[in-house]
């Protein structure tokens, strides 16, 4: 997006996270033509940093995906997130997906992939194959979330081997998560007229599957209300009996990453990070 104007007017937004990828390598998602793939749009093709912890056998692994509006990807819940995994023994994929104005469905594709791709090379990455969570903040945790509701069992008729295997996560982490359910009658995904909200909005539909979840956010956020953090572990817990952990800390405002570092940082939601690694843990990651 090099010297592109995002939707609301910042020249190159992705430029912070594209010098925070540069440091290591970039794994693409896939081997030869991307789905959906727009050149013109000056975007780069999906991808992964993988961020492998020091243990010595195979354990589980998060897609880390972070927010910025479905416009841009936000540096502090990147590269950091990773790590803190890595502090327990935990691997990490930082995703690179795509964004606005790329269609909700194409974005979710790339975060299906990311999945995939993990379980299918579970073994070259010292993976557990069925131990590959997701994790996202605001818009990318609406992402991890739709992932875990649109989870598929893959294609075993797929020329394609990474598509053959499951794209549904082992456990899903959602900080200040960014998903607004609507009915069937109050979701028009046909309409021609860009809206950015319907990005976060989503239908969900019986048979859908999610695994455990972790949830957190501040009751403080000044972008995405708390209650949106309740209505999505009561419809968890109501449509689906799915185990949920979750927090709530008094003080912090929308994107506190890990809640450590700058203005961002609050000794209180600070200690979501080893919560939930300690929760990761529980579940054999």
């Amino acid at each position: 997006m090099e010297g592109m104007v995002d939707i609301f007017g910042v020249v190159d937004a992705d430029k912070p996270w594209r010098e925070m990828l540069a440091k290591y390598e970039q794994i693409p998602l896939y081997d030869g033509e991307v789905p959906d793939y727009d050149e013109s749009l000056g975007q780069r093709k999906p991808s992964i940093t993988f961020f492998r912890s020091n243990a010595e056998q195979p354990r589980g692994c998060i897609v880390v995906m972070a927010g910025g509006s479905y416009t841009h990807k936000s540096v502090p819940e990147g590269e950091d997130v990773a790590k803190k995994l890595n502090e327990v023994g935990i691997h990490a994929a930082v995703l690179d997906y795509r964004v606005i104005p790329y269609a909700h469905s194409v974005i979710v594709g790339d975060a299906k992939r990311a999945v995939r791709y993990l379980r299918c090379h579970a073994e070259e990455f010292g993976i557990l194959p069925d131990k590959i969570g997701v994790e996202g903040f605001s818009a990318g945790g609406n992402l991890a979330a739709v992932t875990c509701f649109l989870g598929d069992d893959g294609d075993p008729n797929a020329a394609d081997p990474v598509e053959r295997v499951s794209s549904r996560p082992d456990a899903a982490v959602l900080g200040y998560a960014a998903i607004n359910f609507v009915s069937e009658e109050d979701f028009d995904d046909d309409d021609d007229e860009f809206n950015i909200m319907k990005y976060f909005e989503f239908v969900y539909r019986d048979g859908m599957q999610f695994p455990p979840a972790f949830i957190w956010q501040s009751m403080s956020d000044g972008l995405i209300n708390y209650q949106t953090s309740l209505d999505l572990c009561r419809t968890l817990k109501q449509k689906l009996n799915t185990p949920v952990e979750m927090h709530l800390f008094p003080y912090g405002d929308h994107g506190q990453a890990l809640a450590d570092k700058g203005e961002r940082a609050d000794d209180l939601a600070c200690v979501w990070g080893d919560l939930c690694n300690r929760w990761l843990l529980h579940y054999g990651f």
